[in-house]
């Protein structure tokens, strides 16, 4: 059955063509968008992750970094006071907008103190890690995509911060993380005497989860979050953004390579109707008749399975190149599944030709 189906697909190439190019472009619009999909769904949690902390202490009412949060300086104390905790260390993050070069840029501006290194970029790709006084570091991407060069003022309010260092995985959406000296974030942010976040570090030995309920029971204006649960709440939250946008792209692609192929062995099936009919005759059943049309759009799709793939791996490190904002992340796990869908495909697609089969009539083979 195999043969027939190899030889009735590649005796028409241009026809095999067409159809490994549609299911291509299908595959390679699934795996591209999907890998945006995780990109950007990841890394908010990516930065998260990188802070050193064992608890996040908010407002009692924030639940993610979206949420104002506002604490008072004095909090750390009534936190080192509690058992379990070792240490208590002040983390102020404001989204504050302002305009460079014609566009108006959002940040999380982030506050660096030298002297505990909280607050400190997890990783540059250029100049330097530690923001001075007076200056900025900013995303790669942010300063790629709005041509913004190391060196280069950024005005907030009356002051203008020069930017030293450009900074890896803290791009979200349409804002980033940008981190300032803790001396400039006094000056800028809103509310200069508060302290946005405590982050609580537990002494070794002791559970995380015990201490964040002694937190939480013992200082009711508060919502300790274990280092986890925040970073997934986050994530969640920009995948709640971003996933039904995406998702119905990907949806998109794979009707895009049902219709290819489903055309494709439609037509092929049509075509070949009186051989099909022979076959009938001989005695051949329906079943295997089947057989033959379904390994044909397994072909197909394996085929295009294969160059979409390739082309996919090919353009993503250009892709990303010439648009910045393009966060994106191939993983094996989601290959594997786009494969899975592609198989899925290429069997849904063979149903309308098979009820093609089924109403062809051996006897007319033989009508002159």
């Amino acid at each position: 059955m195999l043969f027939l189906a190899r030889k009735n697909l590649f005796q028409e190439k241009t026809r095999l063509l067409i159809s490994v190019g549609g299911v291509a472009f299908s595959v390679l619009l699934m795996i591209l968008l999907q890998g945006l999909n995780v990109g950007f769904s990841n890394i908010l949690g990516q930065y998260l992750e990188s802070v050193p902390t064992d608890l996040w202490v908010a407002s009692a009412n924030t639940g993610n970094i979206m949420d104002p949060s506002f604490l008072p300086p004095t909090l750390g104390q009534r936190l080192k006071n509690i058992d379990g905790v070792a240490s208590a260390q002040p983390f102020g993050m404001q989204n504050i907008t302002t305009s460079v070069n014609g566009k108006d840029l959002a940040f999380y501006m982030i506050a660096y103190d030298p002297s505990t290194s909280v607050g400190k970029p997890p990783k540059v790709s250029e100049g330097s890690v530690a923001p001075g006084k007076d200056e900025i570091v900013i995303d790669r991407i942010v300063a790629k995509s709005n041509k913004i060069k190391i060196g280069e003022l950024i005005p907030f309010a009356d002051k203008k911060l020069k930017v030293v260092g450009l900074s890896e995985g803290t791009f979200i959406l349409s804002t980033s993380f940008a981190f300032i000296n803790k001396a400039d974030a006094s000056e800028i942010y809103t509310l200069p005497t508060t302290t946005n976040y405590w982050l609580v570090s537990v002494t070794p030995g002791t559970g995380v989860q015990k201490v964040q309920s002694r937190v939480n029971g013992q200082i009711p204006e508060v919502n300790a979050h274990t280092k986890d649960h925040f970073v997934q709440v986050n994530v969640d939250l920009v995948k709640s953004i971003v996933t039904p946008v995406f998702g119905a792209l990907v949806v998109l692609g794979a009707l895009i390579g049902l219709a290819v192929i489903g055309l494709t062995i439609f037509t092929s099936t049509i075509e070949k109707a009186k051989e099909y009919g022979v076959l009938k005759a001989i005695g051949l059943k329906n079943r295997q008749l089947y057989v033959i049309v379904i390994e044909q759009a397994l072909i197909a799709a394996t085929l295009g399975f294969i160059v979409g793939a390739a082309i996919a791996y090919a353009l993503n490190p250009t892709i990303v190149s010439a648009v910045p904002q393009f966060v994106t992340q191939l993983r094996p796990f989601d290959i594997a599944w786009i494969f899975g869908v592609t198989i899925l495909i290429a069997i849904i697609s063979s149903y309308i030709p098979i009820r093609r089969l089924n109403k062809i009539d051996p006897a007319e083979v033989f009508k002159a």
